[in-house]
């Protein structure tokens, strides 16, 4: 039996999945335009699309180290705002904190 070794510039499906819980109300409510995925040896990435905006403004990557970036596109360039070992952690930025966690923040 031959075993192909999974790539770690590859998103998992548990990944994208994390994804998915972000990304599906954005998309319902118009926040977000659209996702575009590219794939290469050592990269996989979502790239949002905004409405109005002709470029992707936000990226979420996986390298081949298997780390995970979030980053920004101001017209100027991309620019990190997240990034972690694991997609819940870098996606995090986007994760609504509860009531509880905002209050104990504003303390």
């Amino acid at each position: 039996m031959t075993v192909v070794a999974f790539s770690r510039a590859r998103f998992t499906p548990a990944d994208l999945d994390e994804f998915g819980m972000v990304a599906e109300p954005k998309l319902r409510l118009g926040h977000w335009l659209g996702i575009i995925r590219e794939s290469g040896r050592d990269y996989d990435r979502l790239l949002v699309m905004l409405p109005g905006v002709e470029r992707a403004v936000f990226r979420f990557e996986r390298d081949g180290t298997g780390r995970y970036t979030l980053s920004f596109n101001d017209r100027a360039g991309w620019y990190g705002i997240g990034d972690g070992a694991t997609a819940a952690e870098c996606l995090s930025i986007w994760r609504p904190r509860s009531r509880t966690a905002r209050a104990d923040a504003l303390a």
